[in-house]
């Protein structure tokens, strides 16, 4: 009886660990702050808007390929059809933001659409031609590409900046 009991306790612990190194996608603490580098440009906190999509990979396709204009463009029916989380930022709301991986969209998300991958849309202003657009960020969401619960974000003067080291994909 002991035996069995040590044996379910070494399965309790052992089986969390062995469902966060997996491929299959799971929640996550996605946190999202400005950088002083962007209050430093624009000498404010800038109104910025961000969308957390979830995507399966043929709609994270398609949305890798959309302007960022276009996407928040207020006549734009998809961003209005998608399943998404919205956070404002602004001179008044600039402390940092956190979509918790306890929220109740991550189960849809993952749970029931089995998403892979979550996109994230920043309407910032952007120079045309200048660069990289940042304003957009795929993430994948499989338990073996990050470390722990926690994305981290950092909303600089051209979009995005991931900060979270991201584990290489496994062939």
């Amino acid at each position: 009886m002991k035996r069995l009991l040590k044996l379910l306790l070494l399965l309790s612990v052992l089986l969390p660990l062995a469902a966060c190194s997996s491929d299959k996608p799971r929640a996550y603490n996605i946190r999202m702050a400005y950088d002083a580098a962007t209050v430093d440009h624009f000498r404010i906190f800038p109104t910025v808007e961000i969308d957390i999509v979830a995507a399966d990979a043929a709609t994270a396709e398609q949305l890798s390929k959309m302007e960022i204009d276009d996407y928040f463009d207020p006549a734009n029916f998809i961003r209005s059809s998608l399943r998404k989380k919205t956070y404002f930022f602004s001179q008044e709301k600039h402390d940092q933001q956190v979509l918790e991986r306890k929220d109740a969209i991550w189960k849809n998300w993952v749970d029931k659409r089995r998403c892979p991958y979550v996109v994230l849309f920043a309407n910032l202003p952007r120079d045309a031609g200048k660069g990289p657009d940042l304003r957009r960020v795929k993430l994948p969401l499989a338990g073996n590409r990050w470390e722990g619960d926690d994305i981290e974000l950092s909303i600089v003067p051209a979009g995005l900046l991931l900060q979270t080291p991201m584990n290489p994909e496994e062939d």
